[in-house]
């Protein structure tokens, strides 16, 4: 099929723009640091010693800073860590490797100045950068959040009779460019290194065709001892994270990162 995808960028910075941004009581800054481009969100109360590096979704053919940006304030605030995301390198110019080294230098950033636990988070196809980055990383990760990712690149898995998933021949085409494969069925399984992933949470949606890779690294994570958690969202489909279902997979996060909360219904050990 032919793609445009400089139409596919050029929309999806339109529908960006369109987006309301929710408040945010903390600081929201740009920067560049080795050549990527990154936006830092650091809430007023947080755990100074946790942070996030988060990967946008987008086929891994379009998707920029603005993108998610109103999911990067509601992580930062509901999680009440600090959340770097990160502008990867996309196709067809740049590959799935490219993308994993510029969210590992995100991690590398977040250690450079003191944090000392790191989280990688990723929705969709920034769920199979922050996959593959965490296979690779040479920093220890507390943990790794997703939310309905892209994990069988062979799209052997992709179930055609869920009505709430990406586009499959999208898909096809970008995971061929990404990964620089002719034939498909040569791109990546990334559940096949579950035993390279730290704690796991995994969402997502029972309607979402890509349900079957959540429970495949799930199911991964378990044979590897891997500790994992599947959360499926009964009903939901691919884009719930931009909807009011999104604390489904928040609150596994924050217990991620926080553990359980106190009796005052706060996480522990938050500075203010």
């Amino acid at each position: 099929m032919p793609i445009d995808v400089e139409r596919l960028r050029h929309d999806a910075r339109q529908r960006a723009r369109l987006r309301p941004r929710p408040a945010f009581a903390g600081v929201i800054g740009d920067l560049t640091h080795g050549g990527v481009r990154m936006r830092r969100y650091v809430p007023d109360v947080r755990e100074p010693e946790c942070g996030v590096v988060f990967l946008h979704a987008g086929y891994g053919l379009f998707g920029d800073l603005d993108m998610q940006d109103p999911y990067c304030r509601v992580l930062a605030d509901t999680l009440s860590v600090e959340v770097l995301s990160v502008d990867y390198r996309l196709a067809p110019e740049a590959t799935l490797d490219d993308a994993a080294t510029d969210a590992l230098t995100g991690l590398r950033l977040l250690a450079d100045e003191g944090v000392t636990r790191l989280f990688l988070c990723g929705d969709s196809a920034g769920g199979t950068v922050s996959t593959l980055a965490a296979q690779r990383s040479t920093l220890p990760l507390a943990g790794l959040m997703l939310t309905n990712p892209s994990l069988d690149l062979t799209l052997r898995s992709f179930d055609r009779t869920l009505p709430g998933g990406p586009d499959p021949e999208l898909s096809a085409w970008s995971f061929r460019a990404w990964t620089r494969v002719v034939d498909l069925g040569d791109a990546p399984r990334l559940d096949r290194d579950a035993g390279l992933l730290p704690r796991t949470v995994v969402a997502v949606g029972t309607l979402d065709s890509l349900a079957p890779d959540a429970r495949a690294l799930a199911e991964a994570c378990r044979r590897a001892g891997v500790d994992c958690r599947l959360v499926e969202l009964e009903g939901a489909e691919h884009g719930f994270v931009g909807t009011d279902r999104v604390g489904e997979a928040l609150t596994p996060f924050r217990e991620l990162i926080h553990g359980p909360v106190d009796t005052s219904g706060q996480p522990r050990g938050l500075a203010r």
